[in-house]
């Protein structure tokens, strides 16, 4: 199966009938059952359940960071299903901003180090990358704490430099997983 061509007019996002089934026999849980939709650039939707109901699930498949069990999925043109795990990462990297649940901040690095890390991965030059975060940084609010270590700010303000390494970048998508905790 051939990926997808990228196209910038079509949906950023789409699901066509994903499920995601973990465990086996009586440990079986279906997460996820024949989910379907399209995400268009510009879009804001906000996914809403109880607890255990699949929404960190839906996530973590829609930005590639887990495989379903059936169904594809689709990001910015191009199926997750027929590319490798290193195509993957990449697409992730480039097009993919997420806040997750638990900040996943790193400790040692300042604010400003934590925004422009994923864009230094991809390449950028330290001097440019920090830039972006800084503007970055500056759009969620928090430009005065850049040079701050995660451990010396509070949760609202480790949250916004999530926010701010979601954000930083070229990216189309952006997935948030319970961002206002």
């Amino acid at each position: 199966m051939k990926p997808a061509t990228n196209t910038t007019t079509g949906p950023v996002l789409e699901l066509r009938d994903v499920s995601r089934i973990h465990g086996s026999g009586a440990a079986t849980v279906h997460a996820l059952r024949g989910v379907s939709l399209a995400v268009a650039a510009g879009e804001l939707v906000a996914v809403m359940g109880p607890s255990g109901s699949g929404k960190s699930t839906l996530l973590t498949l829609a930005g590639g960071l887990d495989t379903p069990t059936s169904g594809q999925v689709v990001v910015e043109g191009v199926e997750l299903g027929v590319l490798t795990r290193a195509a993957v990462a990449a697409l992730r990297r480039r097009s993919v901003g997420y806040v997750f649940q638990d900040l996943n901040l790193i400790p040692a690095l300042t604010a400003a180090e934590n925004v422009s890390l994923p864009r230094e991965l991809d390449g950028v030059r330290a001097r440019l990358a920090r830039r972006e975060a800084l503007t970055a940084l500056a759009e969620v609010g928090i430009q005065e704490l850049a040079d701050r270590f995660p451990d010396d700010m509070s949760g609202g303000q480790q949250q916004r430099v999530a926010i701010a390494r979601a954000l930083v970048g070229p990216r189309r998508l952006v997935l948030a997983d319970e961002p206002t905790g």
